[in-house]
Formats: structure tokens, C-alpha cells, sequence
């Protein structure tokens, strides 16, 4: 009888957990730092952290749309905490920015995981062809 794999691979979950969470804080001091940044870009380069990452562990994983979906929505998760968390400590706005950041951000990483699981997909098509 075959053995069913996990929704979510742990090893490869927390290495994107680690990496975002990281980065997730890392924009958010450089935000405190640079108010200019923050204003701008900040909100979008959260989600564009959440949404890579969720897209990079899905496409190592391959494991299907559920489970490319649902690890992306954890890091997703995990990022937008990470962020939310660092401005909270900082005193930048946490009030704007814990619900919906937090929000925005579990979204973002879901649909990310879901595109990576489409790149994951493409990648074997190719591989097939040649």
C-alpha cells in the first residue's frame, strides 16, 4: 500500500518560514529607518514577500494546488505577523496595520503557493518534453 505524503513538507516550511518572517522585519525596520520607504512601498513590499516566498516553497514542494495553497498561506500568515510584529515594537501605525497587514498577507502567500504549484507544473511539462 502506498504511503501518503503530508499536505505540508516541515523541513521546507521552515526554511520559508525562517527566510520571510526575516525579510518581513528586516522591510519593516528599514521602513522605521526610511519613513519614506515605508509610506510608499510598505503594505506592497510585505505582500510581495509573502507572495514570493509562498510561490517559492510551493514550487519545491509539488505536491498539488491544496498543499502548494495551504503552505503558501502560512508563510503568508507568518509574514504578515513578522511585519506586524516588528512595526508593533517600532510604534509605526501597528493599529493600520496588525488586522489588515495580517490579512492582506495570508492572501497573498496563498495565491502565491497556488502559482507555484502552477510553475511546479510547467517545470515537469517541460521536463517531459525533452
Amino acid at each position: 500500500m502506498k504511503k501518503a505524503l503530508p499536505l505540508v513538507d516541515p523541513k521546507l516550511l521552515i526554511r520559508a518560514l525562517a527566510a520571510g518572517g526575516a525579510s518581513a522585519a528586516g522591510f519593516m525596520l528599514l521602513g522605521h529607518y526610511r519613513p519614506v520607504l515605508a509610506l510608499h512601498y510598505g503594505l506592497f513590499g510585505c505582500m510581495m514577500i509573502a507572495g514570493t516566498m509562498g510561490l517559492l516553497y510551493a514550487r519545491d514542494v509539488a505536491r498539488g494546488y491544496v498543499a502548494g495553497a495551504l503552505g503558501g498561506l502560512v508563510i503568508g500568515a507568518a509574514c504578515g505577523l513578522a511585519a506586524a510584529g516588528t512595526a508593533n515594537l517600532l510604534g509605526d501605525r501597528p493599529d493600520l496595520f496588525i488586522p489588515y497587514g495580517v490579512m492582506v498577507c495570508t492572501l497573498i502567500g496563498a495565491i502565491g503557493g497556488l502559482f507555484g504549484q502552477y510553475g511546479a507544473w510547467i517545470r515537469d511539462f517541460i521536463r517531459t518534453l525533452r
